[in-house]
Order: structure tokens, then sequence, then C-alpha cells
């Protein structure tokens, strides 16, 4: 069990998992204080690899249990960390955020405040995914938790940005995850910008 408090993000690892017999799955379920089923996620038995499950904006303040249950009765033998979570918040025209995963396989969560109408970019730079050739993922929510869009963002171009027009007023939030290849974390710096507008004129040069 661990102790949490509402809004707070953590991501729970299992690494080093062995079963006997071998090559089965076990499952792993977190219970929020209240009882109810917050998430839950199936490991397979490979020792080498790590398994995470992300757990972000934790609804009330309590005590959350963590179920493991072994799949046929078999034994096992795991590892456990709960981990930090990465989050953030972004200004529009403000200073950019640095992030860097503390895991493999967390995610990373952020939040910027939009007016209604109003137009932003949201860019990822410096991005680094090492020993990965796939693709991070950033995945734009509205206020009311449906998503806006999403991008694909490869270390080789340096990161990725999206143009999110015609906002509504209210909280968005963003995720971003790491690639599912290689090392399974990422590091990279995030920059939210209003757009430049103007209105052209017939005949005449705007700049």
């Amino acid at each position: 069990s661990f102790a949490g408090t509402a809004g707070q993000t953590v991501a729970l690892q299992v690494a080093g998992q062995t079963t006997v017999p071998a090559d089965r799955l076990t499952y792993y379920t977190v219970y929020r204080p209240d009882g109810a089923v917050l998430n839950s996620m199936t490991a397979g038995s490979n020792g080498t690899s790590a398994n995470t499950l992300n757990l972000p904006n934790l609804p009330t303040t309590g005590t959350y249990t963590v179920y493991v249950d072994p799949n046929q009765g078999e034994t096992l033998s795991t590892q456990l960390t709960l981990a930090t979570g990465v989050t953030g918040g972004q200004v529009a025209n403000g200073a950019s955020g640095s992030f860097a995963t503390n895991i493999p396989q967390q995610s990373v969560y952020l939040t910027f405040t939009a007016t209604a109408g109003q137009n932003l970019g949201l860019g990822l730079s410096d991005l680094v995914t090492p020993n990965a050739t796939g693709y991070a993922y950033l995945t734009v929510n509205k206020p009311d938790g449906t998503t806006l869009g999403g991008q694909y963002c490869y270390a080789s171009n340096n990161g990725c940005q999206t143009n999110l027009i015609n906002l509504e007023s209210g909280t968005y939030s963003v995720v971003i995850t790491p690639p599912y290849d290689g090392d399974r974390t990422m590091s990279f710096k995030s920059t939210l910008s209003t757009d430049v507008t103007g209105t052209l004129v017939a005949d005449k040069v705007q700049t």
C-alpha cells in the first residue's frame, strides 16, 4: 500500500519479475481508499524488463492498495517501486519547461489554461529518447477530458509541435508518453506560445 494525496501523480514500476513455472503472467491492481479499482495492468515474467503503471491526478487523499495476483497459482518474485510523477504547468509566452522521466514507460503530465478563442502553439524541443527508434506521443485533452489532438514526436526531428486553434476557455491537460523501444525514457523542453496574428490589406506588405 501507499499513501496518496488528491491531485498527486505517481507511477508504479514492476521490475525483476520471475515466476515458477516460468513465463506466466501476473496481474497488478491499484485500489482507491474507498475500495474501488483505480487502474490495473498485466506484466510478463521476463526479469530483464520493467512495466510501469502511470497513476496521474489521484482522486482522493488516503491509503491506496496494490494487489498482486499471480496467474494460475504460480509462485512469484518481483520488485515494486513507487516513483514521483513528472508534472508541470505551462504559461503562454513564458519560460520553457524542462522535463525528464525517472523510470521506463513513465509519462509526463502538463497543464495550461486558455481563454475562449485563443490560438496557441505547443512545442517539444531537445527531445532525447535513449536507444529508441520509435516516437514519443503528445496528446492534448480539452477541459472536459475529451481529446483535442495528438502528435508524433521523434528525437531525430528534435521533437514536435502542434497548433491549437480557437480554443475554449478552461484548463487543458497534456500527456507525453515515451517510445515503446529503447530505454523507454525521455527528456525534453516544452514551450507554449501565442500565435502571431494580423490583418492583410490588398496590395500592402505586412510584417
